[in-house]
C-alpha cells in the first residue's frame, strides 16, 4: 500500500495554514506538517544557514526539508519574528532557496500573483522559482489535487500536484543518469534541421539558455542559469552550484527543465501539444468527434480512451516530461491526415477553455490574445468562474476585450 505523501506548510498565519490542512484532508489522504510561527522562523534560518555557508565552497544540505515530498509557502511572510534571520524573506526567495539547499519535492508558493486569478497572459508566472504558483483561495480546490473530474474554476495548465510528487522524482533520476549529455537531444527535440517534425525554434530553445548548436547539457544549463529567465541562480549563488554534488545538480536542472517545458514549450501547442488542443486541430483524431461525451473525455491529465488507433506512437519524449500526455504535433499532421468520410459539420462547435479544463459551447465562451510564444496563441476562456465562494479576477481584463 503506498504512503501518504508528506507535506509542509510553511505560513506564518498558522490559523489560516491549519484551514487549508483541513480542508485538503476532506478530499484525499496525506501527512502535512503545519509549523507554528517561531518553527517557521527557524526552518527558514536553516535554509539561509545553510545557504550562507555553501557561498564558501562547501556545500551543505538545509537540514530537515529532505523528509518531505511537497512544499507549501506563503509569499507574504511579513508576520514572522523581525529579529530572525527569516525576517523579510518572502515565499518566493524560500522557493528558490529550498530548490538550491535541499531535496524537497515540488514547491508551491501561495498568493505571489493574487489570492483568485487567471492570468490571460500565460505567462505572468515564467520567471518564478515556485514550481507552481496558486493563490490561497486556489490552494484547497480539489481539481488541483486530482487529474479529473473537474468542476467549476479548473485552470488547464494546474498539475494534479500528488502525482507531480512521483513525476519530478523520475525526472530527476533521468536527468541524474543523464547530467553530462545534451539536454535538447536527451529530451528529443531538434534545432539544427527546420524539416524535422519536432523542429524546435530558437526562440523558445533560447529560454533555456541553449546556444546555437544545442549542445547545452543538463549540468551547463544548472551551473549557467545565472539570468536564465526561467530559473535565474544569483550570480552571489554560482559558487554554490559550482560544488553541488551531482545529485542534487540534477535536482536544480530538474526544476530549470520541467519549468521551460511546462511554462513555454507545452502551453504554446507549437511543436509538442496536449490532447485537448491536438484534438481541436484534428477532430478527426476522436474516434467518435461527432459525439459530445468523446469531447468531455479529454478533461483529464491522464490518457484518454477516445483515440484511434496509433496515436500514441507519438507521445513527445517519456512520459515524465509533462504533467499530462504531449504529442509531436508535426508527427501526428503527417501520420493522421483529414480522412475522406470526415464530416465536419457533425463535430460539436466546442472550444477547449483554459480556466475550467473542459471543453464548452463556443457561444458560451470568449476568445482572447494569449502573450504566448507560437502562431497562434488565441485561447479561450468561460469566464465569471468562482473558486472559494469568491469570484475569479481574470487579467488584464482588457485581453477579453481585444
Amino acid at each position: 500500500m503506498m504512503s501518504d505523501i508528506k507535506i509542509l506548510v510553511l505560513d506564518d498565519e498558522y490559523d489560516r495554514a491549519c484551514g487549508w490542512r483541513d480542508e485538503i484532508l476532506t478530499f484525499m489522504h496525506a501527512d502535512i506538517t503545519v509549523l507554528p510561527k517561531k518553527e517557521v522562523s527557524d526552518f527558514i534560518t536553516e535554509l539561509h544557514r545553510s545557504r550562507l555557508a555553501s557561498r564558501n565552497g562547501a556545500y551543505e544540505y538545509a537540514k530537515g526539508y529532505d523528509q518531505f515530498d511537497l512544499l507549501i509557502v506563503d509569499y507574504d511572510l511579513l508576520g514572522l519574528d523581525e529579529e530572525a534571520s527569516a525576517a523579510w524573506s518572502t515565499g518566493a526567495e524560500i522557493a528558490y532557496t529550498a530548490r538550491l539547499m535541499s531535496r524537497v519535492g515540488p514547491i508551491v508558493v501561495v498568493n505571489q500573483y493574487g489570492t483568485c486569478n487567471f492570468d490571460l497572459t500565460m505567462k505572468r508566472t515564467l520567471s518564478s522559482y515556485a514550481d507552481y504558483d496558486v493563490g490561497s483561495l486556489q490552494i484547497t480546490s480539489p481539481g488541483f489535487w486530482a487529474s479529473s473530474d473537474f468542476d467549476g474554476f479548473r485552470p488547464w495548465h494546474w498539475p494534479n500536484i500528488v502525482g507531480e510528487v512521483g513525476r519530478i522524482k523520475t525526472f530527476r533520476e533521468f536527468i541524474f543518469d543523464k547530467l553530462d549529455l545534451p539536454v535538447i537531444q536527451s529530451l528529443g527535440f531538434e534545432l539544427a534541421d527546420a524539416e524535422s517534425p519536432r523542429y524546435l525554434t530558437y526562440d523558445i530553445a533560447g529560454l533555456l539558455g541553449v546556444k546555437s548548436g544545442g549542445t547545452s547539457t543538463f549540468r551547463e544549463i544548472a551551473i549557467n542559469s545565472v539570468g536564465l529567465s526561467v530559473f535565474n541562480i544569483l550570480d552571489k549563488d554560482r559558487p554554490i552550484v559550482q560544488c553541488m554534488p551531482d545529485e542534487q545538480l540534477a535536482n536544480v536542472a530538474c526544476a530549470i527543465v520541467s519549468h521551460w517545458l511546462e511554462r513555454v514549450v507545452l502551453p504554446g501547442q507549437q511543436c509538442v501539444a496536449d490532447m485537448p488542443h491536438l484534438a481541436s486541430r484534428y477532430p478527426w483524431l476522436l474516434s467518435a468527434p461527432q459525439r459530445p461525451e468523446s469531447w468531455s473525455a479529454l478533461s483529464t491529465l491522464n490518457s484518454a480512451d477516445v483515440l484511434i488507433e496509433n496515436v500514441s506512437n507519438h507521445i513527445a519524449g517519456e512520459a515524465f516530461f509533462y504533467s499530462r500526455p504531449a504529442y509531436w504535433i508535426q508527427e501526428i499532421d503527417q501520420a493522421f491526415p483529414v480522412p475522406e468520410d470526415f464530416d465536419i459539420s457533425q463535430v460539436p462547435d466546442h472550444v477547449f477553455c483554459e480556466d475550467s479544463s473542459k471543453f464548452h459551447p463556443r457561444s458560451d465562451s470568449s476568445s482572447y490574445p494569449s502573450d504566448l510564444i507560437g502562431f497562434d496563441n488565441e485561447r479561450w476562456v468561460v469566464g465569471e468562474l468562482q473558486c472559494g465562494g469568491k469570484d475569479v479576477s481574470y487579467e488584464p481584463q482588457a485581453y477579453l476585450l481585444m
